[in-house]
């Protein structure tokens, strides 16, 4: 839908040629989103833990997801054969398990993303500086 003062405009050029002029684009203003605010010497400890909450809340909608198919595939067994749902078994778990495991597929890169920090990093560098110094001095090769 094309607002009505945003019409393109029609301009002689005087030889009997009329040419339109390209409208002007419509800006809209957003807000920004707001930074988190931590104490000296907290922000790494609330940060990993919202990183570790994230990684968590996704295993268990997933394990919720892979229960919620297991139910629905042994309730459809159990409908279309006699003992169904002890029949097929193995299938419907294995289905449910396979949707659980589609979903916590992103868990992984939650974690990492949660310990790749730079305070971490950081720490991480010093600890392996610290072990070639200590394997410097007893000649470990």
């Amino acid at each position: 839908m094309v607002d009505s003062q945003n019409q393109p405009e029609r301009i002689d050029n005087g030889n009997g040629h009329e040419l339109l002029t390209v409208p002007r684009p419509i800006f809209i203003k957003t807000k920004k989103k707001k930074k988190r605010k931590y104490s000296r010497g907290l922000r790494d400890l609330q940060q990993g833990g919202r990183g570790l909450n994230k990684a968590s809340s996704r295993v268990l909608k997933a394990v919720a997801k892979g229960m919620n198919s297991y139910r629905k595939a042994s309730d459809k067994s159990a409908r279309k054969k006699r003992d169904g749902a002890i029949r097929d078994f193995d299938l419907n778990a294995a289905k449910g398990m396979s949707k659980m495991f589609r979903k916590m597929s992103g868990v992984p890169y939650d974690l990492a993303r949660a310990a790749n920090q730079p305070s971490r990093r950081r720490f991480v560098r010093f600890q392996i500086r610290a072990t070639s110094r200590l394997a410097r001095r007893m000649r470990f090769r």
